[in-house]
Formats: C-alpha cells, structure tokens, sequence
C-alpha cells in the first residue's frame, strides 16, 4: 500500500515503480467491482447465459419484463469477462456463471452490503459461495424441463380452476404463508410479497387456483416468461386440503394454457418425491440440480 505522504520521496527515488503500484492498485480495484448492467448491456447478458437456458431462465425472463433501469431488477457483472453474474429481484438474488471458477470472495464481499431474503443458483456455482454462509440452511433440488411436444395430460377431477389475477394477491399470500417451505419471507415481508405478486399478475403471470368456500386452497402459477419457456413455481396446496389431487389439476391445466399461447418449454423445481412424481407424469424431465441459500 502506498502512503499518500510519502508519494514524493517515493517518486523522487523509483519513480517507474510508483507509476507501477499505482497502475496495478488502479487496475485492481477495477477488476473486483461489479460492474452495474444497463438496458444497453442486455444483448451481451443474453449471450453470456444463452449456454444454459433453462438454468439461466429467471435472468432471461427478468430483462424481457423489467429491463435492467428498474427499481425491481438489477445484474451486476463481475470479473473482465463477466466471469459472473449476479441478478437481483426485489430482495432476492441469483447468480449465474459460465465459467468453473469465479471471483467467489468478491462476489461475498459485495453480497454482504445487500438486503438479502434468498440467494440461488445451479447448485455447483452455489456450493462455492456456501462456506460465507455457514450457519444457513443449503437447499438443493431438482431442476425439470417440460417440452411441448412431451406433455401428457393426466386425468383430474372436476373441481373449477379459476385464473388468479392481481386481485387474487391477498389469497395467494395468505396460503403461503400456511405452507412451511414458503412461509418465512410471506410472514415477515407480507407487504412486499404482496406488492411482488401484484406486480408478477400485472406484468402478465400465468396463474390459476382452486377456492373452498372463499379460501384460495391450491395455486400454481408462471414467472419468468420469455418467448419460448417460463418457470412454473409456487405450487401449494392448503395443509386440510391434500391428497384431493388438486395440484395435479391446477398444474394439468397452468401447462395446457401455457403450451396453448405458445410456449415450447416449461421448467420447475423440486425437492419433495411426491410432488416429483406427479411432475413425471405430467412429462417433466430432470435436467440438472438447482440450490438456494434461505436468509
């Protein structure tokens, strides 16, 4: 490190060795701070991630609904190459890199400054990051991926499946918060969560649900849409309402309509064998392993 009052006397003796130090610091700093993507980088973006589409899904989605001058999205490039990339979402972040190793120690030094509810990535990249964290849960699962073509529709019962719109928010909240895998950030951040579901249903998310006497108690719905795929998340059955096969209706029908506007492929997560079966028999296909670190 250089000592600003000694600059002089450090000139006067090795001048080509402080111009040096001087350069190198510089070129040091520059290489460890992201770089705050624009509306201007967002061809570059998509062909930085266009290797792994599916996992790479939610920042392809995001940029195609928010663009990258919002107070909702943000991605930031680390590295020279854009060795990594880190998207935000509200309060939610996920990371996506197309090379085997990273910067991780810069990426943890910038995430340490940000208001963090969720930190997720293919699950390879996130084991990297995992030891910043020691004391918080990892969470792998599974990655699937539904082509058009190999969709089978399963038989379901006749309950009404109504499509949910940002007038719904209220009752997608309120079960969420009934579902312990969801229930934490619904809870604590409910007022957030229902400004990101009324904002995910205006911005044209697909979803649909099934109501008991007012009580919405079974939804699934679409994010992340582009103009080839979207992801299915949010699958949740009210806990006095299971083993009715609801969800296998609301997911029958949330692929069907999607399959129907256009679509050619549609991707989940999950992590519990039942619901995993019942995504097999609707066609879906593991892909690969996806983890989230909880906050």
């Amino acid at each position: 490190m250089i000592i600003l009052e000694d600059l002089d006397s450090i000139i006067s003796k090795k001048p080509y060795i402080c111009i040096e130090a001087i350069y190198d610091s510089s070129y040091s700093i520059r290489m460890h701070t992201p770089i705050l993507l624009t509306n201007q980088d967002i061809p570059a973006v998509r062909a930085n991630i266009a290797a792994e589409k599916e996992m790479n899904l939610f920042i392809e989605g995001d940029i195609e609904q928010y663009g990258l001058e919002t107070e909702t999205v943000s991605i930031w490039a680390f590295g020279k190459d854009w060795d990594c990339l880190l998207l935000r979402y509200y309060s939610n972040f996920i990371i996506s890199s197309n090379k085997d190793q990273f910067d991780v120690q810069a990426l943890a030094d910038f995430l340490q400054d940000q208001e963090i509810q969720c930190i997720s990535a293919k699950e390879t990249i996130l084991q990297q990051l995992a030891p910043y964290y020691p004391d918080l849960p990892f969470q792998g699962t599974y990655l699937c991926r539904l082509e058009r073509e190999h969709f089978k529709k399963i038989r379901t019962g006749k309950e009404q499946i109504l499509k949910l719109d940002s007038s719904h928010s209220q009752n997608i909240v309120d079960l969420y918060k009934l579902i312990e895998e969801f229930a934490k950030p619904y809870i604590e951040h409910e007022e957030e969560k229902l400004t990101q579901t009324r904002e995910n249903y205006e911005k044209g998310c697909d979803g649909y649900g099934i109501f008991k006497d007012g009580v919405l108690v079974c939804t699934a719905y679409t994010t992340a849409t582009t103009r080839s795929g979207a992801m299915i998340i949010g699958v949740a059955t009210h806990p006095a309402y299971r083993q009715r096969g609801y969800a296998s209706m609301v997911m029958n029908h949330l692929c069907e309509q999607g399959f129907e506007r256009g679509l050619i492929f549609l991707c989940l997560f999950y992590d519990n064998p039942a619901a995993g079966a019942m995504y097999h028999r609707l066609g879906f296909e593991t892909i690969g392993r996806w983890a989230m670190i909880k906050f």
